[in-house]
C-alpha cells in the first residue's frame, strides 16, 4: 500500500488519467488545428505524463484536498515541475524539443509557462473534487481478478507501445542525420566543383594580362580565342566529372524526403511544434513534406 492505495488501484488510476489525458489533448489541439490530431508521445490513446501526474496530485493532495487554495498552488506547483522535468529529459534524450512554451509569457526554458500552470491548477481541483471519487470508486467495483488481467494487459500494450514509439523516434533521428550529412556532401562537391572553375578562370586570367602585355595584336585575337576554348572545356570537364556524384547525392536526400514510415508521420503530425537541436533544417523539410502529403490526401 503507497497512502492507502494499492498498486493494483495506482496502475489502474495511471491509465483511466493517461487515456482522459490524451482526450483533452485531442479536443484542444482539434479546435485549434480544426482537424483530429492523434495527440501524445506513444500511438496509443494515451498520455502518460497526464497518467503520472494523476497519480502524484491524488498521492500528495489529498490530505489538503479540503483547502481549495493550497490544493490549487500544490496542483499548480507539482503538474508544473513534472512537464519542466518531463520536457528537459525529453530533450536531452532525443536531442528534440516536443513542445515550446519560449513565447509565452513567464515561461521556463520553454517547458513551462504560467498560463498552463495555472490551467492544471484548476483541471486538478476539479479532478480531486469531482473525478477522483467517481473514478476511484469504479476501481474498486471492478471483480478484482477482472481488473488484474485488464491491467496486466494494459501494462503490457503500454511497455509495447513505448518501445516501438522509442524506436520510432531513433529512426527518426537517424534518418534526419543522413539527410545533414547528404546535404553536407552535396555542399562539399558544389564547393570543389566552384574552386575547380575559380581555379580555371583564375590561370586564363593571368594568361590574359600576359597576352595584354603582348604588342602583337594577332597573337592577342588567337590567345584569347584559345583562352575561351579551354575555359569552356575545363568547366564543363569539372561539371562532368561530378555531375554523377551530385545526381546520386540529390537522389539519395529527395528519397529520404519522400518516404513514408506511419509512425514516424504520427509523431510528425502529433507534435506540429517539434524541433531538433542537431538537424532543424532537415526536420523542417520532412515535417513539410508530411503536412502536404496530408493536404493532398484530403482533396
Amino acid at each position: 500500500m503507497i497512502l492507502g492505495y494499492s498498486i493494483y488501484e495506482l496502475l489502474w488510476l495511471f491509465f483511466i488519467y493517461a487515456f482522459f489525458g490524451w482526450c483533452i489533448e485531442v479536443v484542444f489541439c482539434g479546435l485549434n488545428e480544426g482537424h483530429f490530431i492523434n495527440r501524445g508521445f506513444l500511438n496509443g490513446p494515451v498520455c502518460p505524463i497526464y497518467g503520472v501526474g494523476g497519480v502524484i496530485v491524488v498521492l500528495c493532495l489529498t490530505p489538503i484536498k479540503d483547502n481549495l487554495f493550497l490544493l490549487f498552488v500544490g496542483s499548480a506547483l507539482l503538474t508544473s515541475i513534472l512537464e519542466l522535468i518531463t520536457g528537459f529529459a525529453l530533450d536531452k534524450i532525443f536531442h528534440a524539443r516536443w513542445w515550446d512554451y519560449t513565447d509565452m509569457p513567464f515561461n521556463i526554458g520553454g517547458y513551462i509557462c504560467l498560463k498552463f500552470s495555472i490551467y492544471w491548477g484548476f483541471v486538478c481541483i476539479a479532478l480531486m473534487k469531482g473525478i477522483h471519487p467517481v473514478i476511484l470508486g469504479f476501481v474498486r467495483f471492478i471483480p478484482h481478478m477482472l481488473g488484474l488481467v485488464a491491467v496486466v494487459f494494459f501494462a503490457a500494450v503500454f511497455v509495447a507501445d513505448v518501445i516501438i514509439t522509442v524506436i520510432t523516434i531513433n529512426n527518426l533521428t537517424k534518418r534526419v542525420k543522413l539527410m545533414n550529412d547528404i546535404a553536407k556532401k552535396i555542399h562539399n562537391v558544389s564547393d570543389e566543383v566552384g574552386e575547380h572553375i575559380y581555379d580555371s578562370a583564375n590561370d586564363i586570367m593571368k594568361k590574359g594580362i600576359e597576352i595584354y602585355n603582348s604588342e602583337n595584336v594577332q597573337e592577342i585575337r588567337e590567345n584569347l580565342d584559345d583562352m575561351k576554348e579551354k575555359y569552356e572545356h575545363k568547366k564543363e570537364e569539372i561539371k562532368s566529372k561530378h555531375k554523377d556524384d551530385l545526381d546520386e547525392l540529390k537522389a539519395k536526400y529527395d528519397n529520404l524526403v519522400k518516404e513514408t514510415h506511419i509512425f514516424q508521420k504520427r509523431i510528425i503530425k502529433a507534435f506540429p511544434n517539434l524541433t531538433s537541436r542537431r538537424y532543424e533544417e532537415q526536420l523542417a523539410k520532412l515535417k513539410e513534406k508530411t503536412w502536404k502529403l496530408k493536404k493532398k490526401n484530403k482533396k
